[in-house]
């Protein structure tokens, strides 16, 4: 299983869920694309996502899910609850994501799955890591519906896989997750919020002190 900790999004960029540093992968058109042509029944409620996992681990290198492993992701995935629904739905997208061979052919790829102990390995690594790293955000399908979702979801698949777009190092691969991400325009947005209720805190406090400032003058004459 995965070492990334079952934290809510924090706007930043999620954590490489293979070890060693990120490497670069295909270009972020490459992922879009495959995004835009996933299959709508993919996100049936009916597939059964660790079933679905299991399968293409096994076709992807031999790799067979361990009981640990079964157990594990029929917890996360579970489909009687809304943040189970969720997750399976990112489980399956990035599932159909590693099963590209556009993806898995790119020397990054290769060298992450490497990593990971292999394609399988990898496989499981990614399908345990983003789901928690958007986890809430949204359902299933809202991901898939326009492109600002699919940008976010692309990167950050890439990053949980030990990868970033090709063409960009990791600065700017975090500069652009800032622009699209929804958990850093919710924590920019709540920033905003406690500064204007700061300001409306003290500008209060300021017509307070000067009527108190002009109620004494007014009683010293």
């Amino acid at each position: 299983m995965s070492d990334v900790t079952p934290d809510e999004p924090t706007g930043r960029l999620a954590s490489s869920a293979v070890p060693g540093g990120r490497t670069d992968g295909p270009p972020l058109a490459v992922l879009l694309h495959r995004l835009t042509a996933c299959p709508a029944d993919l996100l049936d409620p009916h597939v059964h996502a660790t079933a679905a996992v299991a399968d293409l681990a096994v076709a992807l290198d031999g790799t067979v899910l361990d009981p640990a492993w079964l157990r594990h992701l029929d917890e996360r995935l579970a489909a009687g609850t809304p943040e189970g629904r969720d997750a399976a739905a990112l489980a399956l997208l990035a599932s159909w994501l590693v099963a590209d061979p556009a993806l898995r052919g790119v020397p990054g790829a290769q060298d992450a799955a490497a990593r990971a102990g292999g394609t399988g390995g990898w496989l499981l690594r990614v399908v345990d890591a983003l789901p928690r790293a958007l986890a809430g955000l949204r359902t299933g399908p809202a991901w898939l519906a326009q492109d600002g979702p699919r940008e976010e979801l692309a990167r950050a698949f890439l990053a949980v896989a030990g990868l970033r777009p090709a063409g960009e190092d990791d600065d700017l691969a975090a500069d652009a997750w800032a622009a699209v991400s929804t958990a850093h325009q919710r924590v920019l947005t709540a920033q905003m919020a406690q500064e204007q209720e700061r300001a409306r805190e003290l500008a209060a406090r300021l017509a307070e002190q000067r009527a108190k400032e002009a109620a004494a003058q007014y009683a010293s004459y």
